[in-house]
């Protein structure tokens, strides 16, 4: 996944507020762990988390989101 691609949660995903399906645009990614860890992207989500009112750009790890088809 890169910028401007449209992605959707997966059923993996523990973020808060968020469902499965609930979509959004990739804004940063792949960003690299220094430690190994899974990569995460920085998502603009299509509507704000029912659990946050701030924002609605959401840090997911690459295996809570995937390319919406």
């Amino acid at each position: 996944m890169r910028p401007g691609d449209r992605v959707h949660v997966t059923v993996n995903a523990a973020m808060l507020g968020y469902q499965p399906g609930d979509k959004g645009t990739v804004l940063i990614g792949p960003i690299l762990r220094k430690d190994g860890g899974e990569p995460f992207y920085i998502v603009a989500m299509d509507k704000k988390s029912t659990y946050r009112n701030d924002t609605s750009n959401t840090i997911f790890c690459a295996s809570e989101i995937e390319l919406d088809i």
